[in-house]
């Protein structure tokens, strides 16, 4: 989120929409882990300081970002076919981008992708059980979205192929099973 969250202001909204437009195009053309805050500064047209008004670093930017990138319109009531047609809709729109932001990915970047694609499907990233972490959802949750990755980069570096309607049946298998499970 925002450094500032209370204050919102024209200013701040056209700031905030440059940073959107520069982490979009540096994406677009190289990995995340190369990416600098001096990078974004320059392809927003911003300072540092002003950069660093609104976002604490690279990473809390890219948390903010992808609240907006993600697929719209999934809800964990959708069929099959809806769900299908809206991730597969977003992973060739974002083809590049997906790629730039897994491949040679630090930490700090795979749990803020994590967390994003479980709520994107409306899970939380921590479940707990009597204030303990509850293990069983942190196998499942790192499987699912580590399956989640490899996944969109099969397809990206496939080229999408045709025949993949089959791995789409399975993928909501497991987004169904992952749902009904009640921790």
């Amino acid at each position: 989120m925002p450094a500032d969250i209370g204050k919102v202001d024209l200013r701040s909204m056209k700031t905030e929409k440059a940073l959107d437009i520069a982490m979009f195009s540096l994406l677009n053309n190289r990995n995340f882990r190369k990416i600098t805050v001096k990078d974004i500064c320059g392809e927003a047209q911003i300072s540092r300081a002003t950069f660093y008004a609104h976002f604490i670093d690279k990473y809390n930017l890219l948390e903010y970002w992808l609240m907006y990138l993600k697929p719209e319109g999934i809800n964990k009531d959708d069929c099959y076919e809806q769900i299908e047609k809206t991730v597969n809709q977003f992973i060739h729109k974002h083809a590049t981008i997906i790629k730039n932001l897994i491949y040679d990915a630090d930490d700090q970047t795979l749990d803020i992708l994590f967390n994003s694609i479980l709520s994107t499907f409306g899970f939380n990233a921590a479940k707990y059980d009597n204030g303990k972490t509850n293990p069983k959802y942190v196998v499942l949750s790192n499987f699912y979205v580590g399956g989640v990755f490899n996944y969109f980069l099969w397809q990206v570096k496939n080229k999408f192929p045709s025949d993949v309607m089959p791995m789409n049946v399975y993928l909501y298998e497991i987004i169904t099973k992952f749902q009904e499970q009640n921790f």
